[in-house]
């Protein structure tokens, strides 16, 4: 009670004329992620002519799978949490359980990216892009995905990397959350699946399009 009625008349004396010495106060700084580079070495996967002969009509059909290096350098020794998320710039083009049906029930659609369509608007086929033999630092590192941005995070034991709301991290040991690093390296793996030709025009030539953007996100 004192306290506060001390508080108050101070208050009152100071509106009653007295002028004191006044300086400003400033508190200043920035917050920003570590700088991190992201490279991939060919980041354009060319099947050139695939023969319509080793197409099925009834089935879907895998093409072989193809990689390429990448690798992910931070600026600084302060180790940071990266992920990548990934866009599916052909996201119109999905054959829905596509993967699924071929690959089970960890190959939900959120993996499948669009091959494009024909002039006709017939869907062409899908792919999958997995990260292989990722090192951290110096030491094999696992895969965690997130399909809700980062919210909860769960192991990946595919190593397939998910579009949409999904992140794409890297794990140590059994702990299944994102670790922090400075550098990490290893092999982006491709593996395309032709829709069945009984649903598509062949007696056209049909162009392979698929096409994702891989985004660095800092955590």
């Amino acid at each position: 009670m004192n306290k506060t009625m001390f508080v108050m008349s101070v208050a009152c004396l100071a509106s009653l004329g007295f002028h004191a010495q006044a300086a400003d106060l400033s508190v200043k700084g920035t917050i920003a992620p570590v700088s991190c580079s992201f490279t991939i070495t060919n980041s354009v996967f060319d099947y050139g002519r695939i023969d319509p002969n080793s197409l099925s009509p009834t089935r879907y059909t895998q093409l072989a799978k193809k990689t390429t290096p990448y690798s992910i350098k931070c600026a600084s020794n302060v180790k940071t949490t990266v992920a990548i998320r990934a866009s599916d710039n052909r996201a119109s083009s999905r054959i829905p359980g596509m993967m699924l049906s071929l690959f089970g029930s960890n190959y939900k659609d959120i993996y499948n990216f669009g091959l494009g369509a024909t002039s006709q608007g017939q869907k062409i086929g899908g792919y999958l892009i997995h990260l292989r033999n990722s090192v951290a630092d110096g030491v094999a590192v696992g895969i965690v995905g997130s399909e809700n941005n980062g919210g909860y995070w769960h192991t990946n034991s595919t190593q397939a990397v998910g579009h949409t709301s999904n992140l794409t991290a890297w794990r140590a040991g059994n702990v299944y959350a994102p670790i922090k690093l400075n550098t990490v390296a290893g092999q982006i793996e491709v593996l395309p699946v032709i829709n069945k030709t009984s649903e598509l025009n062949m007696s056209n030539q049909i162009n392979l399009d698929g096409q994702a953007t891989l985004e660095l996100r800092y955590l």
